[in-house]
């Protein structure tokens, strides 16, 4: 998500938090405004997919997930998450769950727009402990449910993460996608040795 989409989301947000908190004057919004930009475009704010999906894998009891996409979306989502619809995000039944300091929540949406929106307000209520998933469950859905094979020349590095997300995949689905034909197939074919020729001859 490039930097103009991200201040425009900023804009949007701030606006909803002063829906939210009415009282509030707009110079410190304002000056708030900046700080949570800055926060945002950190990666320290983010999970990337494979970090995700390894905490659950791991059984990590202080991962939460939390799904804001409208209940009627919710279908096929991360396991384990829960579905808090942006409707419901500031009701009595989940508001205390983005103000605590236990758990660690990883938002996410179809994409990043909702939930870097949604990450902006509770950061300007002053809610810690809160995270966005890079990428949302797009590419959730891409890199670990339908990892692409990288190519027999990409490096070690890559050849191994898609044999992770291999595994992974098969640990949350039960299904196994084998990996191509080519993935252990050597680079060039081996050097064959000389054939030695039959000595002739000799001594009788």
């Amino acid at each position: 998500m490039n930097t103009r989409v991200i201040i425009s989301i900023v804009i949007l947000a701030f606006g909803g938090v002063a829906a939210v908190l009415p009282g509030r004057q707009n110079d410190a919004i304002l000056l708030n405004e900046r700080q949570v930009l800055q926060e945002v475009l950190q990666k320290a704010n983010y999970f990337s997919v494979d970090e995700l999906a390894h905490l659950l894998v791991s059984g990590d009891p202080s991962i939460r997930v939390l799904d804001l996409r409208p209940v009627v979306d919710f279908k096929e989502p991360i396991p384990g998450a829960l579905n808090i619809p942006l409707d419901s995000l500031f009701s009595e039944n989940y508001a205390y769950l983005f103000d605590q300091d236990v758990m660690k929540n990883v938002l996410y949406s179809n994409d990043d727009q909702v939930a870097t929106r949604v990450w902006m307000i509770i950061t300007q209520l002053g809610y810690k402990n809160n995270y966005l998933l890079k990428g949302g469950l797009s590419e959730w859905n891409v890199s670990i449910l339908n990892p692409v094979y990288p190519g027999v020349t990409a490096s070690q590095e890559a050849l191994d993460r898609y044999q992770k997300r291999l595994a992974i995949r098969q640990y949350f689905t039960g299904t196994q996608m084998l990996p191509p034909a080519d993935l252990f197939k050597p680079l060039s074919p081996p050097i064959k040795g000389r054939k030695k020729k039959k000595v002739e001859g000799g001594c009788s």
